[in-house]
């Protein structure tokens, strides 16, 4: 992959906002890892997994930009550039995981899991939930004229 050196020259990109389609994917996506792993214990274990998986593409990425030849003065310019912001998030993964693994040593009392787990339906909505409403209205209203 070559890379240009008008990618870095307009706007940095730690500086450019998510459009209205990436927002709606993150929220999705937030909602459905939330759902997947309700309690602060299975939280902790997905946390674990993307932290891995980043720790794992950033390395890949600095390894193959790093062992690139850059063709324009320019070009190295922004290689380096994109190299140092690498090397910074893989310190803060390795912040978050040396983190992680001192979570891991807490056990959460089961009244805390509990909570954890109700407080889960609230931060991450059925995605049905207004289907859901709706069907139990049409239910309610077709079972007060039987009674008729």
């Amino acid at each position: 992959m070559a890379l240009d050196a008008r990618d870095f020259a307009e706007q940095d990109p730690w500086e450019q906002g998510p459009s209205a389609a990436e927002q709606m994917r993150f929220q999705q996506m937030h909602d459905r890892l939330l759902r997947r792993r309700g309690g602060l214990e299975g939280q902790q274990e997905q946390l674990w997994a993307c932290v891995q998986a980043m720790q794992s593409m950033t390395s890949t990425v600095v390894e193959q930009l790093a062992g690139e030849l850059p063709s324009m003065e320019r070009q190295s310019v922004g290689r380096q550039w994109v190299l140092r912001d690498l090397r910074v998030l893989q310190a803060w993964l390795l912040s978050v995981e040396v983190l992680l693994e001192r979570t891991g040593e807490v056990e959460w009392p089961p009244m805390v899991e509990r909570l954890a787990r109700e407080l889960v339906g609230e931060l991450a909505p059925d995605p049905n939930d207004a289907q859901r409403w709706q069907l139990n209205q049409l239910l309610e209203h077709s079972s007060d004229r039987g009674d008729d």
